[in-house]
């Protein structure tokens, strides 16, 4: 039971770096939009024919959409910790109410109680709007720690209790019933204060994960601005962040059609080399940088190595080709002797054939050998001499 308690605050850390990591990200944004909204005071102040107004029109709509949807990201943080505040507000009055009912010996907790009860602003239903300062929702966190910590002090003495009187029981007293009681009685504190830790744990995931989802969208927002507009400080964001951001959404089984996109934005946001960045005091055109110059170079110098490794490779598959070629012309070779010698001496060749027909014919005198004929013999049947 104290490991759980103790745990507790371990948890809500974890909620607190993640609040304060929203809030980095709002001053980041807001300093970013007061700086377009000075570039374009400065557009509309230098440049005031109509013609010049009508081309501004879409860089003043591009700026106003941006504040849209900040406005929007404010208000979805205002109601996430309304909620919060809502849910330990709810969770304080509950766990109050339990000790005023049923632990009336324990002083301190009571002069706690009674220092603290309207110190709290009281939550409203009605307003889901309504902004919390963090410090109020961290100083209500601690008091129900603290106040779960005195009823599980308030458990163990009572158990301590319980264990004189069965001393007691055991000496011949008829105190039987008693003790039943008494332990009811401490097993319902036990239970409701394993209640009090579990509504509290249950808070915490749930938080943590409100947090984490408005997390990754401001830093898929911000990675929008900083792919559409490249500011000076475009390139702090850092790497971590965005593969946090894509591995939540993986988690969260966004769909792969929108994950492959953002992939592929990010890419390419990485792959350009951006040409200039806005700052407030020069309408954003200035010079590449010189580590921006050095990493193109060091770009092209492994590209005309990459393709250097492909001309040598092309190189030694022709030299092996040839090779195979030439090795393969003495096979032939050979394969037409051995044709040649299989051939039988009677058959002639096609050659010998064109000279024995252009050859004159012999005479009709020379004949041709021939083998004699054999006599009939005819067989001898049964019973003849």
């Amino acid at each position: 039971m104290d490991k759980r308690i103790s745990d507790l605050k371990i948890d809500f850390t974890t909620v607190v770096d993640l609040k304060n990591e929203n809030i980095k990200i709002f001053e980041t944004m807001e300093g970013k939009i007061t700086q377009l909204k000075n570039i374009y005071t400065e557009f509309i102040k230098n440049n005031k024919q109509q013609m010049f107004i009508f081309g501004l029109d879409s860089f003043h709509f591009q700026g106003k959409l941006i504040d849209i949807e900040y406005e929007d990201m404010k208000r979805l943080y205002a109601a996430i910790t309304n909620r919060i505040y809502c849910e330990y507000f709810k969770l304080y009055k509950i766990v109050v109410d339990y000790i005023l009912e049923n632990i009336k010996d324990d002083k301190k907790t009571l002069d706690l109680i009674s220092v603290n009860i309207n110190s709290y602003p009281v939550y409203k239903d009605l307003e889901p709007f309504k902004k919390y300062e963090f410090d109020i929702i961290q100083n209500l966190h601690e008091t129900i720690i603290i106040l779960l910590n005195s009823v599980n002090n308030f458990l163990q003495l009572k158990e301590n209790d319980l264990k004189v009187h069965q001393i007691k029981n055991a000496t011949g007293l008829n105190i039987d019933n008693f003790i039943h009681t008494f332990n009811y009685n401490n097993v319902v504190l036990r239970e409701k204060l394993v209640l009090f830790i579990t509504y509290t744990e249950f808070f915490h995931k749930l938080h943590t994960k409100y947090f984490k989802r408005f997390t990754t969208k401001m830093q898929l927002f911000m990675s929008q601005i900083n792919h559409d507009i490249k500011f000076e400080d475009s390139a702090e964001i850092n790497k971590t962040k965005r593969r946090s951001m894509i591995e939540t959404l993986e988690a969260d089984s966004v769909n792969k059609y929108v994950l492959q996109e953002l992939k592929q934005s990010i890419a390419n946001e990485n792959a350009q080399t951006p040409t200039s960045s806005l700052s407030s005091g020069s309408l954003g055109l200035e010079p590449i940088n010189s580590a921006i110059q050095t990493n193109f170079k060091r770009e092209t110098t492994t590209l005309q190595g990459i393709f250097l490794e492909i001309d040598e490779e092309q190189k030694e598959e022709q030299k092996e080709e040839q090779k195979e070629e030439q090795k393969e012309e003495p096979k032939e070779e050979q394969d037409v002797e051995q044709n040649d010698e299989q051939k039988p001496e009677n058959l002639p060749d096609d050659m010998s054939l064109l000279t024995t027909e252009s050859e004159p014919k012999q005479d009709d005198s020379i004949v041709t050998e021939q083998k004699p004929k054999r006599k009939y013999k005819p067989r001898k049947k049964k019973g003849d001499p």
